[in-house]
């Protein structure tokens, strides 16, 4: 469970650094971000891209990378999966998660509804449900004038989350599409998944996102 819980975990870099470099965004800003966000977020039905994960310890020194590929279809199918250096697949359809092996088989040591928890934060991000959630999160929109897709958001958690994560932040591309997520763990341990190769609104074989 260890394993998968370092999916979202990256760099952690503190608020004070990202004041070196841009600065929090006005009121208006963040509403305006917020909107092209939704729209976005409406517009697109399918989203396939490519990940590279870099996972750092604290009691490991070197690093841990492995790539991938994400494909999601809205409004609740998701297959995040693995193809080096070792191969399998998170896979969502609707409420159904499952954990597949790489011979295709499920994989049952798995705690269902930590699944569930992980690929609720990934389908929040795709879709924008889970950029303003006030419930379980506190938000900061930092802007970098200089930079193509100049937003950066940054999640604090909340409540159980908090537990968990000490801090999540979301780069945007310039169309508005999620450049790399870094998200840190309470305990130092960390990873970045930079995404790459985006395609929005293409056909999707359904074959992907079956569970049994």
């Amino acid at each position: 469970m260890k394993k998968l819980l370092t999916i979202f975990l990256t760099l952690f870099l503190s608020i004070s650094a990202y004041c070196q470099y841009g600065r929090t965004a006005t009121g208006k800003e963040k509403d305006d971000f917020f909107s092209q966000i939704s729209h976005v977020s409406k517009e697109t039905k399918t989203l396939t891209c490519d990940f590279t994960m870099s996972k750092e310890s604290t009691l490991i020194q070197d690093k841990n990378e492995s790539k991938g590929k994400m494909y999601f279809q809205a409004p609740h199918k998701l297959r995040w999966e693995y193809t080096s250096p070792n191969k399998s697949a998170l896979i969502v359809n609707e409420q159904n998660v499952v954990l597949k092996n790489a011979d295709g088989s499920t994989n049952t040591n798995v705690n269902t509804r930590m699944l569930k928890g992980l690929s609720d934060i990934i389908i929040g991000t795709i879709d924008g449900s889970g950029l303003q959630d006030e419930k379980n999160f506190t938000t900061t929109l930092v802007v970098f004038p200089t930079e193509i897709g100049n937003y950066r958001l940054i999640l604090e958690p909340k409540g159980r989350l908090a537990n968990m994560y000490k801090e999540i932040e979301i780069a945007f591309n310039g169309n508005y599409l999620a450049a790399f997520i870094e998200l840190t763990e309470k305990n130092g341990d960390s990873m970045k998944i930079c995404f790459s190769n985006h395609k929005t609104n293409q056909q999707i074989d359904q074959n992907l996102f079956k569970i049994q």
